[in-house]
């Protein structure tokens, strides 16, 4: 199956303080590059969309060019919600494209090995999520705040991207989403309402998501651990 990838990089960094997360450095190079460099190590990705804003737009299509992913890459405008964004990034790929591949570019520590673990499940099972197990103990609360029940951990998992589903599928889920409702979270949430199964992986914990400043920090000193040959 012919696989495209989409980056998601159009989202509005509201906990950064004003810094885009997609352009954040990390140890001297855009977050972005990093999801770039693992991309661009996965031959099995024939096609790339990088979704952005128009805040972000110069900047991410300059470094696109400057990979070798240029030759096979789209940088297109996103829309109000994430979930209109990476529907942008579909549709501008080929018609060739059976397998989407779909990552946030706010998870710079991605691995050409998780990508392609990634392609292997959805391809396989039609839609396909990374996950990594649920470490603390978590809580259900009403509105005042009050505890409701404690959930079970051990059926609990947190979900990552990459997520991999067959295209058919995805724009089925698309076209099934109901007009008003509020938007997906992900897409696997999206694929799963209109009634496709979706499958997990196993994620890493070290594929951590840029939310506020601090996991600058936290990226910075495990990607030099990944540097010095420590984790692969």
């Amino acid at each position: 199956m012919r696989c495209g990838a989409i980056i998601a990089a159009a989202g509005s960094s509201r906990r950064m303080h004003g810094l885009d997360k997609t352009l954040a450095q990390l140890a001297g190079r855009p977050a972005l590059a990093w999801v770039l460099d693992a991309v661009a190590a996965v031959p099995e990705i024939a096609e790339l969309v990088v979704v952005v804003s128009p805040a972000n737009h110069v900047a991410a299509s300059t470094l696109c060019q400057a990979t070798p992913l240029a030759a096979r890459t789209v940088v297109c405008l996103g829309g109000t919600h994430r979930q209109d964004s990476v529907r942008a990034g579909v549709e501008r790929l080929s018609p060739e494209v059976e397998l989407v591949l779909i990552h946030d570019a706010a998870r710079p520590l991605v691995t050409p090995e998780l990508l392609r673990r990634g392609i292997e499940a959805g391809a396989a099972w039609g839609a396909a999520v990374a996950v990594v197990p649920v470490s603390d103990t978590i809580k259900q609360v009403d509105a005042s705040g009050q505890v409701v029940s404690t959930l079970d951990r051990s059926s609990l998992v947190a979900a990552q991207t990459p997520q991999v589903f067959r295209r058919d599928w995805l724009e089925a889920a698309y076209r099934h989403w109901p007009p008003h409702a509020p938007p997906a979270t992900d897409e696997a949430m999206l694929v799963e309402r209109a009634g496709f199964p979706v499958q997990t992986f196993p994620g890493s914990p070290d594929n951590l998501k840029l939310t506020t400043e601090a996991d600058l920090a936290v990226a910075a000193a495990l990607l030099a651990r990944r540097r010095q040959g420590a984790w692969a």
